[in-house]
């Protein structure tokens, strides 16, 4: 009778104990940087308007904003943040082993990565779509007008499983030339290794812009072969930092919503509506819900800016690309970024 209940008791211990978390021991990715004193952020190389190093080794784009608002959220710095290159090839399993808290990378949401690869998609940043930029010597506007000749494309993406799937359908004549580098392709591409190539079409155009000797030398052409949904992404065993870059990314959103911007951030704090006064009052309990004080959503629109900013400055009219906005536009105006509510 006494081994019979000695070893129900142990066993309903070790059950409550589980229940109640006494198995997990490690530390939480928010702890494990709040001790080192800096985020670590996965993002491209010489990735025009998303990731790109200035004549002073600073660091700038549109994937890199995202990782200063989460550096400023949870550690009150957007300078705190350690950007680790990553490519196509490496982007998840330097995650996955644990080199960087965040992957910022231009990256598209797909079931097989976010099922399989025991990572969590946080939020959509950009809604993209696959394009192909065509040298003009060719005189073609649509890709099935190229019977014949080589196309490029990055190794380890979806563009080269998209690729493949497309010449197929269509049964046209195309090489296809893979590259591991996006310098490298773009290498191919204008040292004429390669007629076509193909990657997200902002990409193609922040990348003519910057390297093609002039414009009168490439047309991209109207073809949409895919959707390309991009989206930061965190490893999958940590909910508490899944929710707080996920929130993150929807504050930028909503502050656009709200009208509230760096520029008129202090100004809009006098008249708050209920909704904006649970993301940037004084007086708010959602920042302790992620585990963050109640300045969090402030210093975020007040260091980094509203969604509409980190677009115009990195992509849109604000910078050298000219990129419209288009289906990353806000729903009020047509597009379909839409922030979730904060309450």
């Amino acid at each position: 009778m006494f081994r019979s209940n000695f070893f129900h008791s142990a066993a309903l211990f070790l059950v409550l104990g589980l229940s109640f978390g006494g198995g997990k021991t490690s530390a939480s990715t928010l702890d494990i940087v709040k001790e080192r004193g800096y985020l670590t952020c996965g993002v491209g190389e010489h990735d025009f308007g998303f990731a790109q190093r200035d004549i002073q080794g600073k660091w700038h784009g549109f994937d890199v904003d995202f990782c200063r608002a989460v550096a400023t959220a949870t550690l009150g710095d957007p300078t705190a943040v350690r950007f680790i290159p990553v490519d196509s090839q490496n982007r998840i399993t330097t995650l996955l082993e644990g080199e960087i808290d965040l992957l910022t990378r231009t990256t598209t949401w797909t079931l097989s990565r976010d099922a399989a690869m025991e990572i969590n998609f946080t939020r959509i940043t950009l809604y993209e779509v696959q394009g192909v930029i065509a040298r003009s010597e060719l005189g073609i506007t649509q890709l099935n007008e190229a019977k014949s000749g080589t196309i490029c494309v990055n190794s380890g993406t979806t563009s080269e499983l998209n690729l493949a799937d497309y010449l197929n359908r269509n049964q046209t004549n195309l090489e296809i030339l893979v590259l591991e580098t996006q310098q490298g392709r773009w290498d191919a591409f204008f040292n004429g290794r390669c007629d076509l190539m193909t990657s997200d079409r902002i990409d193609l155009q922040a990348g003519a812009a910057m390297l093609a000797p002039s414009s009168d030398d490439y047309v991209i052409l109207s073809d949409v072969i895919s959707k390309e949904p991009l989206a930061p992404a965190v490893r999958n065993d940590d909910d508490q930092w899944f929710d707080i870059v996920k929130w993150v990314i929807n504050t930028t959103v909503a502050s656009e919503e709200f009208g509230i911007s760096s520029q008129n951030l202090q100004k809009m704090k006098e008249g708050l509506s209920p909704q904006q006064t649970r993301l940037f009052g004084k007086v708010n309990n959602l920042g302790g819900a992620l585990g963050l004080d109640p300045d969090w959503a402030s210093r975020v629109i007040g260091d980094i800016g509203n969604y509409g900013e980190i677009f115009d400055r990195n992509l849109g009219e604000g910078s050298q690309f000219k990129v419209e906005r288009g289906m990353n536009n806000l729903w009020t105006k047509g597009g379909l970024m839409y922030a979730l509510p904060a309450r």
